[in-house]
């Protein structure tokens, strides 16, 4: 099988931003700034043309929204919180919250410790304590919620690591 000249001359370069489904705009935005993001565009008046649309595949697409980021340079992180307007979001489902697989977001954090303390005296609520796992090369982690029940890690890693250390870990076994 031949490549085509054209799958050779495109690459995906990074992931430009990640959505985050919001019911009260207003609450979230101001969990995400404080967390330390800056409102990089405020699209939350904003009618959206058709062709959102068109791109999701979608009859109607409007919501408000705005792009938020977090740290330097052309690759940092960027979030677009968005309230949908059209289609209406469906409701979460019913039963309590902790039982329900989690949405999560991970933060790299320096000082995770600090961290924790400045956003609990602040209100936010937390569903764990920091911790640290020197195995796996983690400093510290702890997780809050967002005012939707996403839940936001924060996570502080030892020097050079991109991730935690599995190495030590057991592995599922297969049967047949």
């Amino acid at each position: 099988m031949t490549e085509s000249a054209d799958a050779r001359d495109w690459e995906v370069q990074s992931l430009f931003h990640f959505t985050v489904e919001v019911t009260d705009f207003e609450r979230s935005l101001e969990f995400y700034t404080t967390l330390g993001f800056r409102v990089l565009r405020d699209n939350r008046d904003v009618i959206w043309p058709r062709m959102v649309a068109r791109n999701f595949g979608m009859p109607v697409a409007q919501g408000r929204g705005a792009l938020l980021g977090i740290g330097d340079g052309p690759d940092h992180t960027r979030l677009d919180l968005i309230q949908w307007l059209e289609p209406e979001p469906d409701p979460p489902p019913p039963g309590q919250r902790e039982l329900r697989v989690p949405r999560v977001i991970a933060l790299r954090t320096r000082n995770v410790a600090a961290a924790y303390e400045d956003l609990l005296a602040k209100g936010i609520e937390f569903v764990s304590q920091p911790q640290s796992a020197e195995q796996a090369g983690i400093i510290n982690v702890c997780s809050c919620r967002d005012p939707d029940g996403y839940i936001v890690e924060l996570i502080e890693y030892a020097d050079g690591l991109l991730g935690s250390r599995i190495d030590h870990l057991s592995e599922r076994t297969t049967d047949g």
